[in-house]
């Protein structure tokens, strides 16, 4: 098991490690459709390879705003979770990315919604 999902695992106390792993792919695939492919490449370089795939084939950003309820509605359907966990667990995965990659905050943080940013920043304060 690769260090990011144990950290996720942990972290969104969650039992199995693949939990985990299926979560940080849900993130990662919607990540992939609001990013750059110069973005993504760059997170892409910095994962394992298993997490790393689901930021390869993005297509760049989509046109049009990027909505929290869309963000976690597409979470919660690739991870089979309802929404509270979706949106409590991306929070958790977003918040371990920026702390174990390089620039992630630089390339991905103005393309989350204002309401996820501050479920990252509520989920770095009550870990540090």
């Amino acid at each position: 098991m690769n260090e990011i999902v144990e950290l996720i695992r942990r972290r969104a106390c969650l039992a199995e490690s693949r939990d985990a792993e299926l979560v940080a792919h849900a993130v990662l695939r919607t990540l992939s459709e609001r990013i750059s492919p110069e973005a993504a490449a760059s997170l892409a370089a910095q994962l394992p390879s298993e997490l790393a795939e689901d930021l390869r084939p993005g297509g760049g950003p989509v046109e049009g705003g990027f909505e929290l309820a869309d963000f976690v509605e597409r979470i919660a359907e690739r991870g089979n979770l309802t929404d509270p966990e979706a949106l409590h667990r991306a929070g958790v995965v977003l918040d371990v990315l920026s702390r174990e990659t390089v620039h992630v905050a630089d390339e991905v943080w103005d393309v989350l919604p204002e309401p996820l940013r501050q479920l990252v920043e509520a989920e770095r304060l009550r870990v540090a």
